[in-house]
């Protein structure tokens, strides 16, 4: 990992955080691989957002069921799952308006996508268009000779008057 020209081992970075955490008692996270070459490749925001909305469009699909309580945690997952299963005919109604609205929305994010990459490239092209034709085919044009100063201060002094 490079950071301001500088060589950083990662890999000895993440240990010391991890003890750092352990001596404090907390939890250290699993095993994670860092990258040989340094910083992961950029995502692309366009594709990311469309493929959040498409995952998370259907507002009937329920979340994967999971509790931070300790014994009665369980308690409260079954009593969720109950309800799930005896409610989703009622959970589907109440929530069928706002999946069509999500679908529209993911949609029409998607368009908006779609049109700013077309755009993107053609202001690209515009662009190298513009810059090798100026350097080829414009003659070289001489200067204008500028005004004299008296010659500038009597076209102001006469549009003063006036």
């Amino acid at each position: 990992m490079k950071l301001m020209g500088r060589d950083i081992p990662a890999r000895e970075l993440l240990a010391r955080i991890e003890e750092r955490l352990r001596t404090r008692g907390l939890p250290t996270s699993e095993q994670v691989d860092v990258p040989e070459q340094g910083v992961e490749p950029r995502v692309d925001p366009l594709s990311f957002n469309l493929q959040a909305l498409e995952e998370n469009a259907d507002a009937t699909r329920a979340l994967p069921l999971h509790t931070h309580r300790g014994g009665a945690g369980q308690f409260v997952l079954v009593a969720k799952w109950a309800f799930r299963k005896t409610c989703q005919v009622f959970i589907n109604e109440a929530l069928a308006r706002q999946r069509v609205f999500n679908g529209h929305v993911r949609d029409s994010y998607a368009q908006l996508s779609a049109e700013v990459i077309r755009l993107r490239s053609e202001v690209e092209a515009l662009r190298a268009a513009q810059a090798t034709p100026q350097a080829q085919t414009t003659p070289a044009q001489e200067p204008q000779p500028a005004p004299s100063r008296a010659r500038r201060s009597a076209k102001q002094n006469k549009a003063s008057e006036e």
